[in-house]
């Protein structure tokens, strides 16, 4: 079977580079031939490469034919490749519930693939999601596996994910709450983009993250500890496994954030034991190998949907689903920029008091010291003087002087 998995960048990681590169490779192993296609190659890019991966940077490197695509993210590449191969199989992915919705089009994609209940629900209500197939988010277990056990008392804490680095979202409270364990504090995420996850999380006891940061350092047998700019979910354990697997990995929308109180209960509930538990569920339930058997069965079994559009308004379709994705990736990347914005003015500005009250501080201490120099020196004074007039030479002198005081009083 030849399949094209079609995402808009291959070129640092993020969630959909990453499984188009998950799904690729796996579905290779299984003796298909795969094509990765993207607008924009780079690092991951060359990852599929060197796994033996087909890349297509545009049209002209594309096949000939196609049994099967597998798009994701950007409806332009759906409309792009529905037309190019009408009697392939489509699937949609469906990586988020913003932007990231299948075509509103009957006949696009003949299914949707949910990897999560939320994604599940919000695709069902899209007229062009076909047929909405509930898969659990896959992770290659042979890149990311234990390296080493986590601390039995926790030492270093992992914030991983393009959210969880920024200081000015919720991680600021989870430090706070936090600060008193000591506990060296490492990010790997926007805009330091980390191109080896495995390592980063291999360095940490502790991994703060959510959707597929959560779940790779689950399968490296790291505790987990759910959080994002929304708030906590607390600790990935198998008896809430499946509230957050269902949830994707994220803060329930539904919970109040805790209070620094819960968050510093929470971390004394840590357990070595739930990196080995989250691995466990990670290979029962996220094996990458089993997500591509799964895909292949769907696509066997689905019939490839016929596109209803002409030339004209499928091109008109694209420019516009184009549009709005470069709309909605600019917005998200000026929202990520204004919050580094605002966390180094809020550094700055913490910087500027801390520097205004030491000033202020060891101005005080000056003035202090000068006021007690000046004290002393005046009562030194004062002791000099008075050992002075008690002296023979000052009483005789006063004695001798006073016939002189009297005759100036006269005058």
């Amino acid at each position: 079977m030849d399949v094209v998995i079609a995402t808009p960048a291959l070129a640092g990681p993020g969630g959909a580079q990453s499984y188009a590169l998950t799904a690729g490779e796996h579905l290779a192993r299984l003796g298909h031939h795969v094509t990765l296609y993207a607008r924009e190659l780079g690092h991951v890019a060359g990852q599929a490469v060197e796994a033996g991966l087909a890349v297509a940077g545009g049209e002209a490197a594309l096949p000939d034919r196609a049994d099967a695509v597998i798009g994701g993210v950007s409806q332009a590449l759906a409309l792009e490749l529905a037309e190019r191969y009408p009697a392939a199989t489509r699937l949609w992915v469906v990586h988020g519930d913003n932007h990231q919705l299948p075509p509103a089009v009957p006949g696009v994609v003949a299914a949707s693939v949910a990897l999560n209940d939320r994604t599940r629900r919000v695709a069902a209500a899209v007229p062009g999601g076909g047929e909405v197939v509930r898969l659990r988010q896959p992770v290659d277990l042979r890149r990311f596996s234990p390296r080493g056990e986590p601390a039995p008392a926790p030492r270093t804490v992992l914030l991983f994910g393009n959210y969880a680095a920024l200081p000015v979202e919720r991680a600021s409270s989870l430090r706070t709450a936090w600060a008193g364990a000591e506990l060296e504090w490492r990010t790997a995420g926007w805009p330091d983009l980390e191109l080896d996850p495995a390592a980063a999380i291999a360095d940490a006891d502790i991994v703060v993250g959510i959707g597929r940061c959560a779940l790779e350092a689950m399968a490296c047998a790291r505790p987990v500890y759910v959080h994002d700019h929304a708030g906590s979910d607390g600790w990935l354990t198998p008896e809430r496994y499946a509230t957050i697997e269902a949830g994707g990995f994220a803060v329930s929308p539904a919970r109040l954030p805790p209070g620094r109180d819960e968050l510093r209960a929470d971390l004394a509930a840590y357990d070595p034991a739930l990196g080995r538990a989250g691995q466990d569920l990670a290979r029962l339930h996220h094996d990458a190998r089993a997500h591509a058997a799964e895909l292949v069965a769907l696509i066997e079994r689905l019939a490839p949907e016929p596109l209803a559009l002409d030339r004209s308004a499928s091109r008109a379709l694209m420019l516009m689903a184009e549009a709005q994705l470069r709309a909605e990736t600019a917005a998200e990347r000026y929202r990520m920029e204004a919050r580094e914005w605002a966390a180094r003015f809020q550094s700055l500005h913490r910087e500027h008091e801390e520097i205004r009250i030491a000033w202020h501080a060891e101005w005080e201490g000056e003035r202090e010291r000068l006021r007690a120099e000046a004290a002393a020196a005046g009562a030194e004074a004062d002791r000099r003087l008075a050992e002075f007039k008690a002296t023979r030479r000052y009483r005789l002198g006063a004695v001798l002087a006073r016939p002189l005081d009297r005759l100036r009083r006269r005058r």
